[in-house]
């Protein structure tokens, strides 16, 4: 067991910050001289001037960085090193594939194909690992499930990447909650995990919040999407419903699988291809209503937040309420999807 005083989890936490924030710093730099922009356009890219891409990449480096020193630093079993190395080298991949898409546009199949096989990496050390129970009780279909969940929230992460500071906050919501459940169930891998991305993506934010100074990505939208799909599934959900332990990680991750529901469905509803660009994400929708840019960020985060209240109120409650709380989770992803849907969007190519 890995124990924390507060002290040093502040001292982590300004740790992720600090190297964060210096290394988005150094990539927007290093962005705006190669000339690696993302240019306004009419339609659905509307700032005013070219923002630099490269955040993603000062995000990947900063955690690799934090977590390699700290596998060197703290005495953890070889087990748990192996466990590390197997959580990155997929999400680092992508996030270096999605790297290579910022810069030459990389085709949509191609991207598609690359997705799929991390998922699968990932997938077979979910599934055969030592960090993770069966989902179905079943390896094949544990597999597939996985490869799904994994591709589903690394493209529901990058679809959610539409406005400024909008996919920084939901997954520092997550990663919160990643580490306060991990540290209150005795899994303090995942609390670790969490923890360090807190730091991390709040020394981003300073550089993403509005108006922008330089953009995560596609390649820091895949590496987080990977590496917060894969985290979800490793932790050990103290719940005695196995309806209840496969609910969990979708409630931590249900702003952005909000979103991409809402997307998908109405796109196919109109008869548009779901992978077709538009207006019509969750921000795009609010502003349609006029509500500012800050208080959308504000609401996204309140949103993502009381996804996971019932989450940590079944760590408190019987076996039967436990179920009870996370039927009123996914009673509130129903209710705010058709109050969503509702709203009129505008397409543009």
């Amino acid at each position: 067991m890995i124990d924390f005083s507060v002290l040093e989890i502040i001292a982590l936490l300004a740790l992720a910050f600090t190297t964060s924030w210096i290394l988005t710093g150094i990539m927007r730099k290093v962005a705006i001289k190669l000339d690696i922009t993302d240019r306004p356009d009419e339609s659905r890219k509307q700032q005013k001037e070219p923002i630099p891409y490269f955040g993603g990449l000062g995000i990947m480096i900063s955690l690799v960085l934090l977590v390699t020193s700290g596998v060197f630093v703290l005495d953890l079993s070889p087990e748990l090193q192996q466990d590390i190395f197997y959580l990155f080298i997929p999400a680092v991949i992508l996030g270096l594939i999605g790297l290579w898409d910022d810069i030459k546009n990389l085709s949509p199949q191609f991207r598609l194909m690359i997705q799929i096989l991390m998922g699968l990496a990932g997938s077979l050390t979910i599934t055969f690992g030592s960090t993770t129970g069966s989902i179905t009780g079943n390896a094949t279909l544990d597999l597939l499930i996985s490869i799904f969940w994994i591709v589903g929230i690394t493209n529901a992460v990058n679809f959610f990447d539409n406005m400024d500071g909008g996919a920084a906050i939901a997954c520092f919501i997550t990663s919160l909650g990643f580490s306060a459940y991990g540290f209150l169930t005795g899994q303090p891998y995942i609390g670790i995990f969490g923890l360090l991305l807190l730091g991390v993506l709040a020394g981003f934010f300073i550089w993403n919040r509005r108006p922008a100074r330089i953009y995560m990505g596609d390649s820091g939208a895949l590496f987080l999407g990977m590496l917060l799909a894969t985290i979800a599934v490793r932790i050990d959900p103290v719940a005695d419903s196995r309806l209840v332990s496969f609910a969990i990680p979708i409630l931590f991750l249900a702003l952005p699988i909000l979103d991409t529901t809402v997307v998908v469905i109405n796109r196919l509803r109109n008869g548009r291809s779901p992978m077709q660009g538009g207006r019509d994400h969750l921000s795009h929708r609010l502003a349609s209503i006029g509500i500012r840019h800050r208080i959308v960020l504000v609401r996204f985060a309140v949103i993502a937040a009381l996804f996971q209240i019932p989450i940590f109120l079944t760590l408190f409650t019987s076996s039967a309420l436990e179920l009870a709380m996370i039927v009123i989770g996914l009673l509130t992803f129903l209710h705010l999807f058709f109050r969503f849907i509702r709203i009129p969007v505008h397409y543009s190519d």
